[in-house]
């Protein structure tokens, strides 16, 4: 299972924790950019694939097959479509969004945008009285699946949602909204003024998403009623290539068929379905009896195993900036002392964890993470692990100077709280579950221990990790091509009530907060990155979200599918992807 969340922020995929690597003979696409992305390698010589390419089978849609029907799995069958809540803010929901909402740019394989002039004419930024405005032209001919035009209505429409937490509006994460000062009518209907507060080297992460949807009507979202509700069980209005056929939460499947009315180019398939299957041994059992066309693999040796020797089955490779981690809840009692948090990233043994996770995955050398931002092939990347590397004697004796003592069970406990944490994870998730062991191993020799609460797929982020019903977790954030902005509301204080995306819940936290605020201001992107790894190694000592590693991304597809597999930075374009017989 690979539950996943995002908004302007990172996405959360929960169970499986990797997404799918390729080593058959699929084909590579994507030039290097300058200075975009270098090899990252490890211990053994093995290199991450670098983060300029992809593995998708890239072929011209002139050469395809007309028609056919593409079924891929998903881990949730989810309640909440409106990808800027909290509770829809999953890789999942993302995907199947992704192919009926509006898309403002399109990402090549280094991460670089890319007007879709299937939605815009041009975005342009300038500076006017000293503020970064930027002018979006919306291409005349988009227009909602109800018939209205998109227009600047829907951009104020998703921007007043987007701050108004306050008034009762579910929301995600604000980051880059806030920063916008206003957002109104430019010469035209089609014409949308965004002028920010302070400058956002981020802007083209606003109003669309990488791999889901990021601008949605207002006749749909004007409201906090409407914007909470409107695409709650439903998908009432849709602009994409694909639109809704039906949704069946018997079957736990959607549906998404060509829609007539697309003014871009007509996609190459006819209808698209996805299926929820909360085991990923399942799913990979799904795709070897051709109920399914691609399976991502995710870091499951057995899976992997399963799948390798596939007859008529290609296996894809890539490096994107996905990465597996441990939270913890900093308002957990046993958790507020950041002595033991600092003890807890310093006992567990974490090139253990990758090498067990992601043992006998092809190529894919096993390489521990050291940021919150950048993963370990993307330019950027810095290790600022500092002085919490992996030392149990530190720790011990961090937790005794502090006042932990241990008791008869073994157990440290101070002033009647005792460190005995609750690890919640989706049940029938084999690599949470071991991760799980690993690490209650690791804390026992430090006198913490840990027990294992599975709970229902479907209600793991819902009922569990977003409102702070656990201690300690695990599973993957999915990025996109804005590490800064992407990567903030993760390590951002959560006193204002919009920064909810912070799973770890630190509401104490000046000295990240400024440095990210100075990162999020920079517009020299150099800059930025040199002002994102101050905050990161500030967020290191902060120990409340421990990066584990890079996830791989393993797909396997049918052979015979072309244009889609692993992506790395690069984004669906769902117009483009077939098969070739």
């Amino acid at each position: 299972m690979n539950i996943t969340k995002k908004s302007p922020a990172i996405i959360a995929i929960l169970a499986t924790a990797a997404l799918a690597a390729s080593a058959c003979s699929s084909s590579k696409s994507g030039g290097s950019a300058a200075g975009a992305g270098s090899t990252a390698t490890s211990a053994g010589g093995k290199a991450i694939p670098v983060a300029t390419s992809n593995d998708i089978n890239a072929k011209d849609v002139s050469s395809l097959k007309q028609g056919g029907t593409l079924t891929m799995a998903i881990d949730q069958y989810s309640s909440q479509w409106n990808n800027m809540t909290n509770n829809g803010n999953e890789l999942d929901t993302a995907r199947v969004m992704s192919t009926m909402m509006p898309q403002l740019f399109h990402f090549d394989a280094s991460g670089a945008a890319i007007v879709n002039k299937d939605y815009l004419v041009s975005a342009d930024e300038t500076t006017t009285g000293g503020k970064q405005v930027v002018t979006y032209k919306i291409n005349p001919k988009a227009k909602w699946s109800d018939g209205t035009p998109i227009s600047y209505k829907d951009f104020v429409a998703t921007y007043k949602g987007e701050i108004g937490a306050t008034q009762g509006f579910d929301v995600a994460s604000s980051t880059g909204y806030d920063q916008m000062e206003s957002v109104e009518r430019g010469a035209d209907d089609q014409t949308v003024v965004v002028t920010y507060k302070t400058p956002f080297s981020d802007w083209k992460s606003m109003f669309t998403q990488f791999n889901g949807a990021g601008l949605f009507p207002a006749s749909q979202v004007s409201t906090a009623d409407g914007w909470n509700k409107a695409y709650l069980n439903a998908i009432p209005v849709t602009a994409g290539p694909f639109k809704l056929d039906k949704m069946d939460p018997t079957t736990k499947t959607v549906t998404v068929v060509k829609d007539p009315a697309w003014w871009g180019d007509k996609p190459v398939l006819d209808k698209i379905v996805f299926r929820a299957i909360d085991d990923t041994a399942a799913q990979a059992d799904a795709y070897n009896n051709h109920e399914l066309d691609v399976f991502e693999v995710g870091p499951s040796a057995a899976n992997f195993s399963k799948v390798k020797d596939a007859a008529n089955s290609t296996l894809h490779y890539a490096g994107g900036p996905d990465w597996r981690h441990i939270t913890m809840n900093t308002q957990a009692p046993a958790l507020k002392d950041k002595v033991v948090r600092q003890a807890i990233y310093q006992a567990v043994n974490r090139q253990q964890i990758a090498d067990v996770d992601l043992k006998n995955l092809g190529t894919w050398k096993p390489t521990i993470l050291n940021n919150r931002f950048f993963v370990n092939n993307q330019t950027g990347y810095q290790d600022n692990l500092g002085n919490l590397t992996y030392n149990v004697d530190a720790a011990n004796k961090a937790l005794d100077a502090a006042g932990w003592v241990k008791g008869s069970d073994g157990i440290r406990a101070k002033d009647g709280v005792k460190l005995d944490l609750k690890w919640v994870e989706s049940q029938g998730i084999k690599v949470t579950s071991n991760e799980a062991q690993m690490v209650k191993a690791d804390l026992q020799k430090i006198g913490i221990n840990i027990t294992e609460t599975p709970v229902n797929g479907d209600d793991y982020f819902d009922k569990y990790i977003n409102v702070g019903q656990y201690d300690i977790t695990a599973f993957a954030y999915a990025g996109n091509p804005f590490p800064v902005s992407s990567g903030a509301p993760q390590i951002q204080s959560v006193d204002d009530p919009k920064n909810i995306h912070n799973n770890p819940r630190l509401d104490k936290a000046p000295e990240v907060d400024a440095a990210l605020t100075k990162a999020l201001q920079d517009t020299d992107p150099t800059q930025a990155i040199a002002d994102a790894n101050e905050a990161d190694k500030l967020a290191t000592q902060q120990a409340s979200l421990i990066p584990l590693y890079q996830r791989p991304q393993i797909w396997a597809t049918k052979s015979t599918l072309a244009n889609f597999g692993s992506f790395g930075f690069q984004d669906y374009d769902w117009t483009k992807v077939g098969f070739t017989s």
